[in-house]
């Protein structure tokens, strides 16, 4: 895809950041506005509610714990993180893979890579739907898959469907965020802050 992807996001939840063998320690806020911030620093949290701010210890899940799903809100604030002309926001797809995405508000699908797909367990063998669109490489055809649920900041969109192609020659980029994940949302970009706040419609 050559048009510009409209640029967001980046630190997603604790519960979907990968837990070392040490618990790693977050702070939940609430700033004046009703709006719940997650930072794993305490100087991102303003001077003034620090004082009220809820430490939380992440622990790993033992072998045989279920992992319990992390509880949804109606709205969140998100630090975003540019990586050239692109944000990315990390994700997590099925309530189980790690993701990282770029936003794109002209895109109507989400789209995942190759070996998000992979790790899903999703069989592209089988006979699927497809989509046909425009690269700058040519005509392509990506078969149509249905996640799960799709998860950024606590906030979730269950039963998306989403493209399979490997969009960025960056392997370490996962995908992109479409219009069918977005338009669940209102969104509002803080440039200054580098905060993209969510909100369910």
């Amino acid at each position: 895809m050559t048009r510009f992807y409209f640029a967001l996001i980046a630190a997603l939840f604790f519960f979907s950041s990968p837990v070392s063998s040490r618990a790693a320690e977050f702070f939940r806020w609430v700033d004046d506005k009703g709006v719940v911030h997650f930072t794993d620093n305490l100087h991102n949290i303003p001077e003034k509610k620090r004082t009220s701010a809820t430490r939380i210890r992440a622990r790993e899940t033992p072998r045989n714990e279920e992992p319990s799903s992390p509880s949804l809100l109606d709205k969140a604030a998100i630090p975003f993180q540019k990586k050239g002309e692109v944000v990315i926001v990390q994700a997590t797809v099925n309530e189980k893979a790690a993701a990282r995405f770029v936003v794109d508000t002209g895109a109507s699908y989400t789209m995942i890579s190759q070996a998000v797909a992979k790790e899903l367990e999703i069989d592209l063998e089988r006979k699927l739907p497809t989509i046909t669109f425009q690269t700058a490489n040519g005509v392509i055809h990506a078969p149509l898959v249905s996640l799960d649920s799709v998860e950024v900041g606590g906030m979730q969109v269950k039963e998306l469907t989403a493209a399979v192609h490997d969009v960025f020659p960056d392997a370490s980029i996962s995908g992109l965020l479409g219009l069918n994940f977005l338009s669940n949302f209102r969104m509002d970009i803080d440039t200054k802050n580098g905060v993209l706040h969510l909100e369910k419609k």
